[in-house]
């Protein structure tokens, strides 16, 4: 029962490894107040309304995992040249898991100031670094909610409260981030269906104390002909371990547990004839924790080497993604050490998190798209293998535009992998078909 109890505590980072690889990098780009003279407001958003449905483990047949009804709405104000706001705001009602909510959520609400050649940006934002497409390891600011069903897996991130700057000189761009409140990536506790005598506790997160803040840094050097940059982190991991409680008050009291990193980065995009390539590879460095659970992982590198190139309406990309986990040797919760009982289980269950299940990975992603019928149609298969465990996703999907800001989607999400990985673990728990209908304004 353990097992399944953590599958599902589990169940909202178990689509990490394949999320984070098809997340499209964001347009990062400062709003160009100057090129917005005599804007006062712009309103505009959407309305939509989508459904997941699959099969739940133990049952036959297809369920309706997730539905929901979204309105979002984006309001960009302008006074003067030398700043301007921007805020979205989404009202939802979703279903999940038999469990009806509704949650008004600021996804983003900052202000901008242009004072010379510095842009200074406050208040809740979403950042997203790296050059490669979608899996971004130098990626370190934004947290992730997996509860979020979407086909747009952008929609998977969460805003944070920042101080973010850019100093520009020449061809180069510096940019500064403070985070002085940890905002972690969501774990599912609150959808968990608990054994008896197991309960969670209150989260090991760090409180607001100035020394608890983070900083990232960034250099970016941009030319038309070769993009690139570098990258340092210094706070809190996203992604928290999970350890437990086994005193004899508790019982068996499982909670998530925060630990500083450093992440040193750096990534480029260039042009090889027709060919588009594109890299980045971030060394992380963790320390601190409680060693006993395994809840802090182990130094790694990680790098992405891609390809992409347009034959007229149909596009391709492919990535070549590589991992080494440092001092892999008597790892605890992988193979090389097995174990039984609760504490074995959630030291395994941290190493699937962490994907540190083996000492190197090689795993292959693939993006082919095209666009069809005068560009109302559009199709793409999203794609990853892991050779080295076994795991694979795949994500087809189509939008069609019959008329303008009318986009209907469907597709379906699909994770597979042997019984001790993570994919294998999750695969009919996540696993689904999707269809969405959206209309902007």
């Amino acid at each position: 029962m353990l097992k399944r109890m953590l599958m599902i505590l589990i169940l909202i980072t178990a689509p990490l490894f394949g999320q984070g690889l098809f997340e499209g990098a964001l347009d990062e780009e400062i709003f160009d107040a100057k090129s917005a003279a005599g804007l006062k407001f712009e309103l505009n958003g959407y309305v939509r309304s989508g459904i997941f449905m699959g099969a739940r483990p133990g049952r036959s047949g297809l369920e309706a995992k997730y539905s929901a009804a979204e309105n979002a709405l984006k309001l960009r104000a302008r006074k003067g040249d030398l700043g301007d706001a921007f805020a979205e705001l989404r009202l939802s009602e979703h279903f999940l898991d038999g469990n009806t909510r509704v949650d008004v959520d600021i996804r983003e609400a900052y202000v901008n100031l242009y004072p010379g050649n510095i842009d200074l940006r406050i208040g809740e934002q979403i950042v997203v670094w790296g050059r490669a497409d979608g899996f971004n390891p130098t990626n370190t600011v934004t947290p992730m909610n997996m509860l979020v069903f979407s086909p747009d897996n952008d929609d998977r991130r969460e805003s944070n409260f920042l101080l973010r700057s850019f100093w520009s000189l020449s061809d180069f761009r510096l940019e500064a981030i403070w985070v002085p409140v940890y905002r972690p990536s969501t774990l599912a506790f609150e959808h968990a269906e608990l054994p008896r005598g197991v309960s969670i506790g209150k989260s090991d997160d760090p409180d607001a104390r100035l020394s608890n803040g983070a900083v990232a840094l960034k250099l970016n050097y941009e030319k038309p002909a070769f993009d690139g940059s570098l990258s340092y982190f210094n706070g809190h991991a996203l992604m928290p371990g999970i350890q437990a409680d086994l005193s004899e008050a508790a019982g068996c009291r499982i909670s998530q547990v925060a630990y500083r990193i450093q992440i040193l980065g750096a990534d480029f995009s260039t042009s090889l004839g027709r060919y588009g390539l594109r890299g980045e590879f971030a060394l992380s460095l963790p320390k601190g924790g409680d060693p006993a659970w395994g809840a802090v992982p182990n130094s790694q590198l990680e790098g992405v080497v891609g390809l992409d190139r347009e034959f007229g309406d149909f596009s391709l990309i492919l990535q070549y993604i590589g991992k080494h986990v440092f001092d892999f040797d008597g790892l605890p919760g992988t193979a090389s050490e097995p174990e039984q009982g609760i504490p074995g289980e959630i030291r395994l269950w941290n190493r699937l998190l962490a994907s540190q299940t083996k000492e190197w990975a090689h795993s292959l992603s693939f993006r082919p798209s095209c666009s069809l019928l005068h560009q109302t149609l559009s199709c793409e298969i999203l794609g990853l293998v892991n050779f080295t465990t076994g795991e694979a996703f795949l994500k087809p999907q189509a939008s069609l535009c019959p008329v303008d800001d009318l986009t209907v989607t469907a597709g379906f999400q699909w994770y597979s992998g042997p019984d001790d990985t993570l994919f294998g673990r999750i695969d009919k728990s996540v696993s689904a078909f999707f269809l969405e209908i959206k209309t902007s304004f």
